[in-house]
């Protein structure tokens, strides 16, 4: 195996009466070589003050995702947390920071947030650097419940120089049971322009529901891709379109998405039919099959995925996706598949996955991961 990820623990330890739960898991891949070690910890020390962490542990470094202390006084209204955490304020890009925020419920329904720290980077980054920091804040005003509109703004510089500066706005509106809006936008003062914006209506019309919306995303504020449809699809935009989605039965859902989106001086369709069947009450278990076609992406695609629980405590998931490129060139076809089976018995789990593609940049690749996985419950 060219990497072993080797174990990650989780511990949450609960008030005073609650026992300490505590997780450990330990895991194996076949990725680029690398040692990994993480260590979570969440749990309520007393009432109104809670403390978390995630830390991941390499070869040589260590990099602490989450250590924070949350605390809570005056029946709610004034919430603050210190420590390594992702601050998140409206319609502005999440940021990873070291430092301290606060949230403030004043009179009149209006909130008011700020955070302050010092950007995260990775261990192999930080050594040498200065005049790191991150500053934002949010105000907002509450209808009751009807909605809610705010105001955000955010600056942040490495070593001294500007990275990130940007305003937001961001609304919602409930328009009586049935009907709701949403709309945000953030501006790049940075990098003069709109970095992300979007407005969405919803109609909730008995089994059917119907929203129609339309998005604009820069790279900044792009997401993590999880799969080769998020890796295609997740790309600087703009799209506008609908999407409807029925109840066709109980455990019957089917979705229809049709829009146009423009990459760069391209515009092209944008079609997604997805049906998704669950297997049992608790829709852990279920199967869905999808259909895309990405006319500005220039591709094709189908999915099926599924997860089925097996006698004797055992689980079978799938994901498999295939897309067909509009230019030939870099390969007829480009398979995805993942296939996971996973046990568990009393406090223990265990989980063994393969992934397998072929794409432009490999002609074929395969990666597995192990996982074994205990729980502790101790007064």
């Amino acid at each position: 195996m060219k990497r072993f990820v080797l174990a990650s623990l989780l511990v949450a330890s609960t008030a005073r009466a609650d026992p300490l739960r505590l997780r450990a898991d330990a895991r194996a891949a076949t990725a680029a070589p690398a040692g990994l070690l993480v260590l979570e910890a969440a749990g309520t020390v007393r009432t109104g003050l809670s403390a978390e962490a995630v830390v991941w542990l390499g070869d040589e470094t260590a990099d602490v995702l989450v250590v924070a202390v949350r605390g809570a006084a005056l029946d709610g209204r004034v919430h603050g947390k210190v420590g390594r955490f992702v601050a998140m304020l409206g319609a502005i890009r999440p940021v990873h920071v070291d430092g301290a925020g606060a949230r403030v419920r004043l009179p009149h329904r209006i909130d008011v947030e700020a955070t302050a720290g010092i950007p995260v980077l990775p261990a192999s980054l930080v050594a040498g650097r200065a005049w790191d920091w991150f500053v934002g804040g949010r105000v907002a005003r509450r209808f009751g419940d009807y909605g809610s509109v705010g105001l955000a703004f955010a600056e942040q510089r490495d070593a001294g120089r500007l990275a990130m500066k940007e305003v937001g706005a961001d609304a919602g509106l409930v328009l009586g049971k049935r009907s709701d809006l949403g709309a945000r936008i953030a501006y790049d003062l940075a990098n003069p322009g709109i970095a992300e914006a979007s407005v969405t209506a919803t109609r909730r019309m008995g089994s059917l529901r119907a929203e129609v919306y339309a998005l604009h995303r820069a790279t900044s504020h792009l997401v993590p891709a999880t799969s080769l449809f998020s890796v295609l699809g997740d790309v600087p935009s703009q799209r506008a379109g609908s999407v409807l989605t029925w109840r066709a039965a109980p455990r019957l859902t089917i979705t229809g998405d049709l829009a146009l989106r423009r990459i760069d001086a391209e515009l092209g369709e944008e079609l997604v039919g997805r049906a998704r069947l669950d297997l049992d009450d608790t829709r852990k278990n279920a199967v869905t099959a999808e259909l895309r076609r990405s006319g500005a992406g220039g591709w094709t695609g189908a999915r099926v995925a599924g997860r089925v629980a097996l006698p004797h405590a055992i689980a079978l998931a799938t994901e498999l996706e295939l897309v067909r490129p509009d230019n030939h060139e870099r390969g007829a076809l480009w398979p995805w598949g993942l296939v996971g089976v996973s046990w568990e018995r009393a406090d223990w789990q265990l989980a063994v996955a393969v992934e397998a593609s072929a794409s432009p940049e490999y002609t074929y690749r395969v990666d597995a991961i192990f996982q074994l996985a205990r729980r502790w419950s101790v007064k």
